[in-house]
C-alpha cells in the first residue's frame, strides 16, 4: 500500500512538471508572437505595474507603453524562441535581473506567489528573461530583461 502511494505521488509530480513546462513554452510562444507581430497593445495590457525592466522599476503606465511601442517600432524581434528554463521565483531569483536592494525589494513586494521566471534563448544565442504569472487563462508580465 505504501509503495502504491509513493508511485502515485511520483507520477503526479512528474505529470505536474510536464504540465508546468508546457505552460511555460506556451507563454514563451505567445509573448514572442505578440512581439514579432508588433502587437504592443496586447503587451501593454498584459504588463503589470510596477514593471521591472532589466534593473529599472517602471511605475508609470505611460512609461511601459513607451517601452513596448519603442522596441517594437525599432524592429525588435524574438527569432526562434526556445525555452531554456522556467523556475518559480525564490528569495535569490532577483539576482538574475540585477543585484540591488531595489530589485530585491521589487521581487519581495510586487511579485505574487507562483510567479515564474522564464529564460528563453533566441536563434542568435541571445537570452531574454520574463517574469510571468498565469491565472486561469490570463498571463501577466511583471518583468523583462534582455536580450543579453
Amino acid at each position: 500500500m505504501k509503495k502504491t502511494i509513493m508511485l502515485l505521488a511520483a507520477a503526479f509530480i512528474l505529470a505536474s512538471c510536464a504540465s508546468i513546462q508546457t505552460k511555460d513554452e506556451r507563454n514563451i510562444r505567445r509573448i514572442s508572437r505578440l512581439i514579432n507581430s508588433g502587437d504592443h497593445e496586447e503587451l501593454i495590457i498584459m504588463s503589470e505595474m510596477p514593471f521591472l525592466l532589466d534593473q529599472e522599476i517602471i511605475v508609470l503606465e505611460k512609461d511601459i507603453n513607451s517601452f513596448w511601442k519603442d522596441i517594437l517600432n525599432a524592429g525588435f524581434k524574438v527569432n526562434e524562441p526556445e525555452l531554456e528554463r522556467g523556475i518559480f521565483i525564490d528569495e535569490e531569483s532577483y539576482k538574475e535581473f540585477y543585484t540591488s536592494m531595489e530589485v530585491k525589494t521589487f521581487f519581495k513586494k510586487y511579485l505574487p506567489e507562483g510567479t515564474r521566471m522564464l529564460e528563453l534563448k533566441t536563434s542568435t544565442g541571445r537570452r531574454i528573461l520574463l517574469l510571468i504569472k498565469e491565472k486561469l487563462w490570463l498571463r501577466k508580465i511583471y518583468g523583462f530583461k534582455g536580450p543579453y
